[in-house]
């Protein structure tokens, strides 16, 4: 009975840890997902702001406008096994929207892009997401991307946009 129980946790645990904050609609794959911060509106643009992840940047009456520099695949973080010579060779860019709520802000990632570095596509070309990871009638995920990579590119995305709370350091 004691088995039985951990076995619930663990599978409980493990789906919440991998929600899927991926949207397709209209063959177009975006990326949404709310936080909770008890940092002001002002805090919080100002962290974004300074963050160097974005150029440009633009604030308009409260809500944010940025183009995503590319980022890169941190193959060791993953803690996967075998990460997909995609996500190892390219880099993901795209256009984020940030708008609040009080003690909530909301990211939606919007034109995912893939951004090459050489290898697999040509060094700063870039490519719709969707061209690897969507179905040609732009309905469903290709199943090669419900393996590893949405889960990765979940894990990735939601570490830059994550604002991290000071700790009190307490004698």
């Amino acid at each position: 009975m004691k088995y039985i129980i951990i076995t619930i946790l663990l599978i409980t645990t493990f789906n919440l840890s991998a929600q899927d904050h991926f949207i397709l609609a209209g063959g177009e794959v975006s990326w949404e997902k709310v936080y909770e911060s008890s940092k002001s509106q002002e805090e919080i643009i100002a962290h974004f702001e300074n963050s160097g992840l974005f150029k440009p940047f633009k604030v308009e009456e409260g809500k944010i406008y940025a183009k995503l520099k590319p980022q890169p695949i941190d193959v060791v973080k993953t803690g996967i096994a075998g990460v997909p010579l995609v996500l190892r060779k390219t880099d993901f860019a795209g256009t984020i929207f940030i708008s609040f709520k009080p003690g909530k802000y909301r990211i939606f990632y919007t034109k995912i892009e893939l951004v090459g570095h050489g290898d697999f596509i040509k060094k700063g070309e870039r490519q719709a997401f969707e061209d690897h990871y969507v179905n040609k009638d732009g309905k469903a995920y290709r199943k090669y991307f419900l393996k590893k990579p949405k889960t990765i590119y979940n894990e990735h995305i939601n570490a830059l946009f994550v604002i991290k709370q000071a700790k009190k350091e307490d004698w």
